[in-house]
């Protein structure tokens, strides 16, 4: 059974979508910059950067947002007092001070502020509305000729002048009665923020299109899906009204309302797959196992046969498992929402049909994620590059945080360097005068390795100045540092 699961209290919302019993996709709404992904704003010009084709916009964000130049060039016309881009450069279009209205392309990660656009697009069921565009696009999903043939006709009738649409994939089929209705929505949509464009402040977010609940209702809700259950009598009815108005009737049946006094995530194992989705290692069926990494500038997945031995031999075992990992992977990268550069690590395969085998294979489970992706090839060094379009914040962002004492690396300072620290500082304390004695106080295991290895040294060295030394050993949070005291 297909599953939409809502949990909705006071803090976030939040949504599973469950394939076949199994979790794979979870969404989160917070009120922080995890949540801004096509919001308009209106900004001002804070630098330009020529060099870069570039220019920083600030929008009332902790960074400022990031707008390439080709990101600029449908805009300027109606908006920049008339000039006409036919090629001129990011500095002859801005000046610092410029007020401009942009739209999120991608969120802030790392050092970078947001990516940002003029080429705004509102989303609706079936259609993208693009209010300074001018052309029709059909999802590429949409694979029958005579039904692309269709939509084009239709479209070229009822397409607003001066804009544009992407005819999405759920359109197949539908008459022209939904997409009139919906274009009257989303035109009136663009005309709420063009009235609201003048008298906005800097940073006034002028569209706002990130609910979790409308996300599903437009772009996850189908026949596919055979129960949507929600836990907030208020929600449930937002949603009955959005199927009332833009959905199929039957689509009223599938909506159930859970108690709210009992934790629908726990109910329905949610809680379990997304702690599960937060470690590095995923089991597979066949006894190998996935290592999967996140870093700055990639992700990298490696592939391990573990305890998958196989009873044929060392090819088909290689090929069993590799095949496993290439059904896995897509469903980790939907769980996770890891994007970007994504390098997998498959066992080394002998056999060209075996390594075309996993592509396929690889291919077929990535054609089940909603969010764009492309595999590039195999490497040279039998490395598959594959892409994955970045939407919105992987899973970590909601449940973890960098390790204060590592600071992200993973690893912490060794006993023995610790140690090296100690007895440098404690060297520089034992020539201070006026003072006895010299109490040293870490975690058990530098405390424990003080006194097996540098205790007679250390209390040789303080007798010698007529010193006395103390150790003692605490539960501390702070498990790579310590303490230097002295007294009279």
């Amino acid at each position: 059974m297909n599953r939409i699961i809502i949990n909705v209290n006071n803090f976030q919302k939040r949504a599973a979508i469950i394939e076949e019993g199994r979790v794979v996709e979870v969404l989160t709404e917070r009120e922080d910059e995890s949540n801004i992904i096509k919001n308009i704003y209106k900004g001002r010009v804070a630098n330009v950067l020529p060099g870069m084709e570039s220019a920083f916009v600030d929008i009332g964000l902790e960074k400022n947002s990031f707008l390439f130049v080709d990101d600029l060039r449908e805009f300027e016309e109606k908006y920049l007092n008339g000039i006409v881009n036919s090629g001129k450069p990011i500095e002859d279009l801005l000046t610092v001070g410029d007020k401009v209205v942009v739209q999120v392309l991608n969120v802030p990660r790392g050092t970078k502020g947001a990516r940002v656009t003029t080429n705004f697009t509102i989303p609706g069921k079936y259609l993208v509305l693009m209010p300074n565009s001018d052309h029709i696009a059909i999802s590429k999903k949409i694979k029958d000729e005579d039904e692309r043939a269709r939509l084009q006709e239709i479209f070229e009738e009822i397409k607003p002048a001066k804009m544009g649409v992407i005819i999405r994939t759920a359109a197949q089929g539908k008459s022209v009665y939904h997409f009139e209705k919906e274009i009257s929505y989303l035109v009136k949509k663009w005309e709420d923020i063009e009235k609201k464009i003048v008298k906005a402040k800097i940073g006034e977010v002028l569209y706002n299109d990130n609910s979790i609940v409308t996300t599903i209702l437009r772009d996850i809700l189908s026949n596919d899906i055979d129960e949507l259950v929600v836990d907030n009598e208020e929600v449930y009815w937002e949603i009955i009204d959005y199927i009332n108005a833009f959905s199929e009737n039957n689509f009223k049946t599938k909506v159930k309302l859970f108690d709210e006094n009992r934790d629908i995530f726990d109910e329905y194992n949610v809680n379990k797959e997304i702690q599960k989705a937060l470690d590095k290692n995923v089991w597979l069926d066949c006894g190998g196992y996935l290592v999967i990494e996140k870093t700055e500038a990639l992700v990298s997945i490696d592939v391990n046969t573990g305890k998958n031995t196989g009873s044929f031999n060392l090819e088909k075992t290689v090929l069993n498992t590799n095949l496993d990992a290439a059904r896995e992977i897509p469903k980790q990268l939907r769980l996770r929402n890891l994007s970007g550069i994504i390098i997998i690590d498959f066992i080394d395969m002998k056999l060209q049909e075996d390594k075309d085998l996993v592509l396929q294979q690889l291919d077929a489970e990535l054609k089940k994620d909603r969010t764009k992706n492309n595999i590039v090839h195999f490497t040279d060094l039998g490395l598959v590059e594959m892409t994955r379009k970045r939407v919105g914040r992987n899973l970590s962002y909601f449940y973890e945080e960098e390790c204060p004492m590592c600071h992200g690396k993973g690893k912490i300072k060794s006993v023995d360097s610790i140690i090296e620290d100690v007895i440098k500082d404690f060297k520089k304390a034992a020539e201070e005068k006026d003072i006895k004695k010299i109490k040293i106080t870490s975690s058990k295991r530098v405390i424990n390795k003080i006194k097996e290895i540098y205790y007679d040294i250390m209390t040789d060295y303080l007798k010698s100045r007529g010193k006395e030394l103390s150790l003692s050993s605490e539960e501390i949070n702070n498990i790579t540092g310590y303490d230097i005291f002295l007294e009279k």
